[in-house]
């Protein structure tokens, strides 16, 4: 209208970034294995330290699962006698 021109909305390059804790743990685990077949065909546990490393991640996986599973749990079954308790309190 005045002559005056609008300014162009800047242009940028976004690579969204994507971390996939499971695929790596598997990438890993492929590889370790691909390793322990070309050393030893016979499938012999040469190298222990994969092994109990492995071992101590999945232990404290399921660990902390079942730790809060029980403490929910628990946490349930207190809130059904507190519930219990008032209802009994309130109709007797």
């Amino acid at each position: 209208m005045f002559g005056f021109k609008s300014k162009k909305p800047e242009q940028f390059y976004f690579e969204p970034r994507y971390y996939d804790e499971r695929k790596e743990k598997m990438k890993k685990r492929y590889d370790s294995i691909g390793r322990q077949v070309d050393e030893n065909p016979t499938f012999e546990k040469s190298n222990t330290d994969d092994f109990k490393t492995n071992i101590r991640e999945n232990w404290g996986n399921s660990y902390s699962r079942n730790r809060a599973g029980n403490k929910m749990n628990t946490r349930v079954i207190i809130y059904i006698i507190g519930l219990g308790a008032l209802a009994y309190y309130i109709l007797f």
